[in-house]
């Protein structure tokens, strides 16, 4: 039986509890504490942990310290900028790590939660639960294989609507900076951040690895009352000179399947994400290979599994920090290339019923499509409202300090 600790039940921590509780439920699993902060709003939960044995805290801190050497790993579904320091802590108290993407908000403490792993010898697994998936892993096995001969590009796009509840959901959401620290919470950093990492992990050139990302350009725009981009085009180029695409909003009415596609001198493959198509490989010369995808209700199950069997063998694939890292390196990247544009309300229409506030780009789904068939960024398309942004170096990039914000 393994030894849990979690920081946070609410929010998308709701996941993690739950994941935890199933563990409990098939005798895998002991949750010794559980930080929660808003105990009143979380009785049903709270009573069950209490049932479990498990011991209630309010302060983090106060319960890493007290639980020092006695956890295997500490669940964090928590905040963007606590994301680090949580980690950090939890290491340095005896610890693994399982926090929620993305790993942080900037490369500087991705570099030091790596700098802490070696000095503890823990690990730190982060939550882009695509790269624990058995077809993830089987897409990336016929890639290492060289069905697709040398890779050229891999794009992804991804319209998911979000709405003011949304945005209000939290102290951090939709926020660039708290207290002086860096969230940088966005659409490709938080809820479409899965397909940067996915992108990243599965052009990595062994099936461990991600793809180093050398150099990137991004268009950054936002439409709802925010801070940070809603809606944004981005381009990166590899150390192996594949060129990765993402194009995203959270500024529409409604949401679509998640298309990916992964072009090769010798074929693509297709994969439209939470659709009910197989993942299609088609190669140039006319062979037609499909692979059920795994489906979204055993996300959870393989993720849980994985970070079990860590435990015991750190040979196991997990989503650590030097897959992970890559993504807050694209992400930190994309700032220094792109301020964050607000468009001027002629360009997008607002859906207020009173309770809820939805925004959508006008046109957005059309400029998206063109974007993503055509390999081009807004202002390539000469979409009115777009503007170019820079290309930016990332070979030797330590430090984000704010960029173009």
């Amino acid at each position: 039986m393994y030894n849990a600790a979690i920081i946070g039940v609410s929010g998308f921590g709701d996941t993690h509890y739950r994941d935890l509780k199933h563990g409990v439920e098939a005798g895998r699993w002991n949750i010794l504490g559980a930080t929660v902060i808003n105990q009143a709003e979380e009785v049903e939960k709270c009573d069950w942990l209490k049932e479990q044995g498990t011991v209630l805290y309010t302060d983090w801190q106060l319960m890493l310290d007290e639980l020092a050497g006695k956890v295997d790993i500490c669940f964090i579904p928590t905040g963007i900028n606590m994301h680090a320091p949580m980690s950090i802590a939890a290491m340095r108290s005896g610890a693994n790590v399982f926090v929620e993407k993305p790993a942080a908000a900037t490369v500087q403490e991705v570099i030091e939660m790596q700098r802490v792993v070696n000095e503890t010898g823990k690990f730190v697994a982060v939550g882009y639960q695509f790269i624990y998936q058995p077809d993830v892993a089987q897409v990336k096995q016929i890639l290492i294989d060289g069905k697709l001969g040398k890779l050229v590009s891999i794009k992804s796009k991804a319209l998911w609507s979000r709405d003011s509840i949304y945005y209000n959901r939290n102290g951090w959401a939709g926020k660039l900076n708290v207290n002086g620290a860096w969230v940088l919470d966005s659409q490709f950093n938080n809820a479409n951040a899965h397909f940067l990492n996915v992108m990243n992990f599965l052009v990595g050139q062994t099936f461990s690895a991600a793809a180093e990302i050398k150099s990137c350009y991004a268009e950054l725009y936002r439409a709802h009352a925010i801070e940070s981009p809603d809606t944004a085009c981005l381009r990166a180029t590899a150390e192996n000179g594949v060129k990765l695409y993402f194009f995203g909003t959270h500024a529409c009415f409604e949401n679509s399947a998640i298309d990916l596609v992964i072009r090769g001198e010798l074929g693509t493959v297709e994969w439209r994400y939470f659709g009910d198509d197989d993942i299609k490989v088609t190669l140039n010369d006319g062979t037609v290979e499909s692979y059920p995808q795994t489906p979204a209700t055993e996300y959870r199950q393989h993720v849980m599994a994985a970070l079990e069997t860590r435990l015991i063998n750190p040979d196991t694939l997990i989503c650590d920090l030097n897959i992970a890292g890559e993504q807050t390196l694209w992400n930190n990247g994309a700032y220094e290339s792109s301020a964050v544009n607000q468009l001027n309300e002629t360009d997008f229409t607002v859906d207020d019923d009173g309770e809820r506030i939805k925004v959508e780009i006008n046109n957005i789904s059309d400029i998206i499509d063109q974007s993503f068939e055509q390999g081009k960024m807004f202002s390539e398309l000469n979409v009115p409202w777009a503007v170019k942004g820079t290309e930016v170096d990332l070979s030797s990039y330590k430090q984000f300090d704010g960029g173009k914000i």
